[in-house]
């Protein structure tokens, strides 16, 4: 722990330890638990004064790496320690300072570390072509790699993973073809396997994962994880089925795929099962369960997995605090929701989201706009989702001005307001009867608005009895219509439905005669009642 190295520091500098190798352990203690500064610290402060400890750079700098971007100026230091030191020149520290410049994303930092670095072998040239990849300068890239005088495996799959992750699997797969088959590991296979998943094409992926000689946990998950990606559950749960020794990162993919499917019930049969195994959950397990609680809306349930992530001393970081609050307030017990937030240290943007849509979405509007008055004084900047949720808790509210205000800061906060947020500013408008205002705003978004938008706008004129900005918002809407060369189903129950609404009925009949005339049906709707425990399910008749 960090705190036994902050005893040990005390007892040395007390002693007045002239010892180089304690100060040595020291620094090492310091890096390995995070404590970077503390570390720079007696390394610059304490040890120069004893003796100068080569291999202590390395491990400094390696650090620095790990903490990215946050420590690039403390990883600047360190390089200009090396060089008053003349360690700069050494292999090793000159690798690790090109590792740690390109992990911090200072890729011309990193490039003349590499040039100033003599006699650099392969794991030098790796690391800076590591970078290039990372950033998507495949250019560099592929510059380094054609000047490299050999080539390991990590070579091959650091320049693959560049095209991957870049989005080009044409030029990722070439050149996976054309490494050497004694290149080939199983990182590679992965590499490509991963790219085509992320990519959406489970064809091709599925083609390179069946001719795999060997496959680690990480190339099954992202199977599993694709295929509920693609909308395949069953194919997910196959896959699942197939792998030799299920470990942890396994269960906490099929559990976490079938949350975000919204396959609930099943997410929670996994869980099960995954104990049965004597598998041992996580905080990353546990965000998902309780995920899962929240879409059932079952509190018992959700309690049960509160209790047992206190039993069980799992780690409440923002995953699982986030997950709390969201399962609270969709179960109902808002105000304890609220006890969790108001507890935390430290909340990420996620957490205030949750709480700020969990108030919106219970028509606390008010409590919802002060909450985030308080996240715009904290270091956590809105998003799109946060903006979203306080419109719509304005729109709740009846707030016009306040909404108008915020609508008019997204650039101040860096979001691009999207149809979405005008969509809340029309209704915010037209429910205040401002409807010149909302015409006025929907004629002067960036994109085409659509038919919620419209639609929301014609339900207002009906309400506040506009019959000429009636007319005229029908009129867009017919000419928005007219002008799409196909329409699916949803947008003809869209249409018909807002005609309805506000009481066209004449056009809502032409549109469902329509329908009927090219077979296009309604898929009804249907409730559910959980009865004991979440399996159970019986479902309530449906509504049209």
């Amino acid at each position: 722990m960090a705190n036994r190295a902050r005893q040990l520091h005390a007892i040395y500098l007390t002693g007045g330890s002239h010892d180089p190798d304690k100060w040595a352990h020291l620094v090492r203690e310091y890096a390995s638990h995070s404590s970077l500064r503390e570390a720079a610290l007696v390394y610059a402060r304490d040890l120069p004064r004893r003796t100068h400890h080569q291999p202590l750079l390395p491990v400094l700098l390696k650090a620095a790496a790990a903490a990215s971007r946050a420590e690039h100026g403390l990883g600047r230091s360190l390089h200009a320690e090396a060089l008053k030191s003349a360690f700069a020149a050494d292999l090793l520290v000159g690798t690790t300072l090109v590792s740690m410049y390109c992990k911090c994303g200072a890729l011309a930092d990193a490039r003349r570390a590499f040039d100033e670095t003599p006699d650099r072998n392969v794991v030098t040239h790796n690391a800076l072509l590591a970078g290039y990849a990372g950033a998507g300068d495949m250019d560099s890239a592929l510059a380094l790699f054609g000047g490299m005088r050999s080539w390991t495996p990590v070579t091959w799959a650091t320049l693959i993973r560049g095209f991957a992750e870049k989005g080009d699997m044409a030029e990722a797969r070439r050149w996976f073809d054309a490494t050497p088959p004694g290149m080939l590991t199983v990182v590679t296979w992965t590499v490509v396997v991963h790219g085509y998943v992320s990519a959406g094409d489970m064809e091709a992926a599925r083609e390179v994962f069946d001719r795999m000689p060997a496959r680690n946990a990480f190339v099954w998950s992202s199977m599993v994880t694709g295929y509920f990606k693609a909308g395949d559950a069953e194919a997910a749960q196959d896959m699942f089925d197939r792998i030799p020794s299920r470990n942890l990162v396994n269960w906490n993919t099929l559990i976490a795929g079938y949350a975000q499917i919204g396959c609930s019930e099943k997410a929670l049969q996994a869980f099960r099962l995954m104990l049965e195994e004597r598998i041992k959950p996580d905080e990353f397990t546990m965000a998902s369960v309780l995920s899962a609680c929240a879409q059932l809306g079952s509190l018992e349930q959700g309690k049960k997995v509160h209790e047992f992530i206190n039993r069980k001393h799992i780690r409440k970081n923002h995953f699982v605090n986030n997950g709390l609050i969201d399962m609270y307030a969709k179960c109902g017990d808002l105000a304890y929701a609220r006890d969790i937030f108001d507890s935390m240290r430290w909340k990420n943007t996620e957490c205030w989201n949750t709480m700020i849509s969990a108030l919106a979405s219970h028509g606390r509007s008010e409590e919802a706009l002060q909450l985030f008055s308080m996240m715009e004084c904290s270091e956590q900047k809105p998003n799109v989702i946060t903006l979203l949720a306080v419109l719509g808790a304005c729109t709740h509210g009846g707030f016009v001005d306040e909404g108008l205000r915020i609508f008019n800061k997204f650039e101040v906060y860096g979001v691009e307001a999207g149809v979405e947020h005008y969509g809340c500013l029309v209704d915010l408008l037209g429910r205040a009867g401002k409807l010149k205002e909302a015409y006025d705003i929907v004629k002067s978004m960036p994109e085409e608005p659509n038919e919620v938008i419209w639609g929301s706008l014609l339900g207002a004129c009906n309400v506040h009895g506009d019959a000429d900005m009636s007319r005229l918002v029908s009129d867009e809407i017919h000419r928005l219509h007219s002008a799409r060369t196909s329409s699916n189903d949803a947008e003809y129950i869209m249409l018909s439905n807002i005609m309805a609404a506000s009481e066209r009925w004449e056009q809502a009949e032409q549109l469902r005669r329509k329908m009927a005339h090219h077979g296009i049906g309604k898929t009804p709707g249907c409730s559910s009642l959980e009865l004991g425990i979440p399996e159970c399910k019986v479902y309530a008749g449906s509504r049209q």
